[in-house]
């Protein structure tokens, strides 16, 4: 498209769209869901982020749910056999070191699940049944931090996964360490390493591979998958814990999450009245509200006693605690923005860059600018936690609804006209969206500028949904410009799509 200077175009006329009726799936279908295996050590901040997830497996395909050790947690061989790394919490050999147990998910998780299963349903015929998600539960590598020597039903589960004949990418979420997917690894190269086929198939599997590291909690990433494996993608995310990790009253000085428009979603009322209620919302995790892990002395947040003689100060109770590990699944979720496939587009997981192409390294983006333009740490993600939290507490009052109509879900926004527009400096274009709800509530529609994602360095004019090209944009440069649309439901909840405006 060839656009003269200083003249005003209009892409496409703004249509707004309004339905009323219950999908049968807001999922997508299932070749189109991101396909996914969660590996987590189960601490408290892992219980409290996979209340979340499972809200969300409607939305993905959900392959495996894997307990696997970290440096902070591991069950022990059951033989007495002490272990001792230094620079630990322990400092003498122990046997076992917080482990949490073999069952929580079983035992806890899934039960509480299945008493909210028929209301999900009724919001989804997506989500996964009791029994599926209890069939996807294996043990990975346990025993000790670190150990890849010995296959597991969880490592032989993602080594199936990444043999098959299944052509999307698999992501695979580390919760707690790697050792699980590193033994995975090995099991494949222990095969294949002696046969003509493994040059195809170790591209084959670095193809398919995609790990998703809510940092790097033991050495097999460093000690085998990097040297190993180098071609694989994988996303060191736990500059994310910023927003998501662990609250702490740091010297004293409160520091509740969110920016301060957004504070209120992080604070003990809000948490206590929409995340904590139900059966399902009650196993969520949140400061001195009397939840304690089993089996982990160190896990004292929710005890209002030994609390203030933690590593990590108490913040006012039921105040948002930690869900570690939603950094690497955030960026899985549909919500418009989000392409897993390139980790620099920006959404509700954050933007990473590469690091190093080989191995194949992609860290978060640990700052962005305000809209003064000043850098904020971790604004890639906390720019979204507002509507993140909406969302989450929207899913919650999902399990407590039977009826679909008294739920809310949420808006479809699309952008009119191809996703990248050629323009050149000086013109304005008016951009348009069409805008759909299936509650029949009202949607606001905001355009703005996601600066970090386009390569032109300024600040850009954006009147509603005239974008305004600066005259002194170069060619080739790019502008980033997201359409949000939010509903006006009890819990507002949002979605998006973008376009690229490119110079010309």
């Amino acid at each position: 498209m060839r656009i003269p200077r200083a003249l005003t175009i209009t892409i496409a006329a703004v249509t707004t769209l309004t339905t009323f009726a219950a999908p049968a799936s807001a999922g997508g279908s299932h070749a189109e869901k991101p396909r996914t295996v969660v590996t987590t050590d189960m601490e408290s901040d892992d219980i409290a982020s996979l209340v979340r997830y499972l809200l969300y497996t409607n939305e993905l395909d959900t392959k495996g749910i894997i307990y696997s050790s970290s440096k902070f947690h591991w069950a022990g061989d059951g033989k007495g056999t002490e272990f001792f790394l230094p620079n630990r919490e322990y400092k003498t050999p122990q046997t076992s070191w917080r482990w949490t147990g073999n069952t929580t998910i079983e035992n806890e998780l899934i039960p509480a699940y299945a008493k909210v299963y028929p209301n999900l349903r009724k919001h989804d015929s997506d989500y996964p049944s009791p029994a599926e998600l209890k069939s996807l539960v294996r043990l990975g590598n346990i025993a000790f931090e670190g150990e890849m020597a010995t296959d597991t039903a969880g490592s032989n589960l993602i080594r199936d996964l990444l043999l098959d004949k299944d052509r999307r990418p698999l992501y695979l979420q580390a919760w707690g360490g790697t050792s699980t997917i590193a033994r995975a690894l090995k099991s494949i190269e222990e095969r294949y390493s002696a046969s003509p086929k493994w040059a195809s198939v170790k591209a084959a599997v670095s193809a398919k591979a995609v790990i998703l590291a809510s940092g790097f909690q033991d050495e097999t990433y460093a000690n085998y998958i990097s040297v190993n494996w180098p071609a694989v993608k994988v996303e060191e995310l736990s500059a994310g814990y910023a927003t998501w990790g662990f609250n702490c009253n740091n010297n004293g000085q409160g520091n509740v999450r969110g920016l301060p428009a957004d504070r209120v979603y992080f604070t003990g009322a809000w948490i206590k009245r929409n995340i904590q209620v139900g059966p399902w919302g009650s196993l969520y995790r949140s400061w001195l509200d009397g939840q304690t892990t089993p089996g982990d002395p160190l896990d004292v947040f929710g005890d209002p006693v030994k609390a203030p003689g933690g590593w990590c100060k108490p913040m006012a109770k039921y105040d948002f605690l930690s869900e570690g590990d939603n950094v690497v699944f955030n960026q899985l979720l549909r919500t418009g923005l989000q392409n897993p496939a390139d980790p620099a587009i920006g959404g509700w997981g954050g933007r990473a860059y590469q690091v190093t192409a080989s191995p194949n390294l992609w860290e978060l983006v640990p700052a962005e600018k305000d809209a003064t333009g000043a850098d904020v740490a971790n604004l890639t993600t906390l720019r979204w936690a507002a509507a993140a939290q909406n969302d989450f507490a929207a899913r919650i009052r999902w399990t407590l609804t039977p009826r679909w109509s008294a739920g809310n879900h949420p808006p479809s926004v699309r952008v009119v006209g191809q996703d990248t527009i050629r323009v050149r400096p000086g013109a304005t274009v008016k951009l348009a969206a069409h805008i759909s709800d299936p509650d029949r509530d009202k949607v606001t529609t905001t355009w703005w500028q996601y600066r970090e994602e386009g390569s032109y360095p300024g600040t850009v004019t954006v009147d509603g949904s005239r974008v305004t090209v600066p005259a002194d944009a170069q060619p080739g440069q790019t502008i980033s410009v997201i359409a949000q649309a939010t509903d006006n439901g009890g819990f507002p909840l949002t979605r998006y799509d973008r376009v690229t405006i490119r110079i010309s």
